[in-house]
């Protein structure tokens, strides 16, 4: 096999890239908000939290009669798969533990509980996701049709908008409701197209399942049309809208919201079905990390 394949094909198929992605934008969020870094604890946790979510999610696909190029690859480094779910879990038990002070001790070092219950709702919910966890149904939130991408979404933008500035220990100045909830939104919205992506490129998966997404639903050429003017919209009024609540006035910095969105519409536009998953993956979460790098340098250097 090709060495740069095969790299490739780890470096997707073993969830260490959605993991970076997930560390992109909230590494976007930090600087945006110009979170403190006594949070960077966070970036770590939410990289390794990602990696074990997504293993346990293949990892439990590996028993279905389903087929395709990543659970082949998944299969055939089973163990190696595992080694990652575990590891991964291990070296989240011992981030919480060597940074407990910065998690759950309020400046005074009376013990912060709301930070402890976030620690349990965020995971039940993340895992809901892919394991029937909930008493009396049998169900996955991807399971159910309108609940796949939005749920999905939801999970995406809360952890990497709404959940680290819940974990700060006081309000800092600066960070308002405005901003937080019109970054919130424009996570939602950019990711909610991704998702869609990936529901037309499920298609024939989800509607064997009966799963009755958007894509099965409409049909992937509607959902194509549709999701290409109503992605591009809805990114747009939510860039207005960033623009204005963080006060940007630069061009740079507007560049580096549209062009993602531009890239964002064009795969919409130009979509192939049946790629190789690696390299689907890669080109679509990708500008997730191609996002967040473009906004963090934009603010960096030309923000002030």
């Amino acid at each position: 096999m090709n060495p740069s394949k095969s790299f490739v094909d780890f470096f997707v198929y073993s969830n260490i890239f959605i993991a970076a992605c997930a560390t992109a934008i909230t590494a976007e969020t930090f600087v945006l908000l110009h979170l403190p870094a006594t949070l960077n604890w966070y970036l770590l946790l939410i990289f390794l939290s990602t990696l074990f979510i997504y293993c346990l999610h293949y990892y439990s696909k590996l028993h279905t009669c389903k087929t395709d190029s990543r659970l082949d690859w998944c299969r055939q480094h089973k163990r190696l798969l595992l080694a990652i779910t575990i590891t991964s879990l291990l070296l989240i038990a011992g981030g919480v533990w060597f940074h407990y002070p910065a998690i759950f001790l309020r400046p005074d070092g009376s013990f912060n509980l709301r930070n402890l219950i976030w620690f349990f709702i965020v995971p039940i919910v993340a895992l809901a996701y892919s394991h029937p966890i909930f008493p009396g149904r049998n169900k996955t939130l991807r399971q159910v049709g309108w609940l796949k991408m939005a749920s999905l979404s939801f999970i995406w933008s809360f952890t990497t908008v709404v959940l680290p500035l819940l974990m700060l220990p006081e309000n800092l100045p600066g960070i308002t409701y405005t901003k937080i909830t019109v970054l919130f939104f424009q996570r939602f919205i950019f990711v909610a197209a991704l998702c869609l992506l990936f529901n037309i490129q499920d298609y024939t998966e989800d509607k064997g399942d009966n799963i009755k997404t958007l894509a099965v639903v409409a049909g992937p050429v509607k959902s194509l049309w549709y999701g290409k003017w109503f992605s591009l919209l809805l990114n747009i009024i939510m860039i207005i809208c960033l623009t204005i609540a963080f006060d940007y006035i630069n061009g740079f910095i507007y560049a580096a919201l549209v062009l993602p969105v531009a890239i964002l519409h064009f795969q919409f536009h130009y979509f192939k079905p049946g790629r190789n998953k690696a390299q689907f993956v890669i080109l679509h979460d990708g500008l997730m990390i191609l996002k967040a790098l473009l906004l963090i340098f934009a603010v960096h250097f030309f923000a002030h």
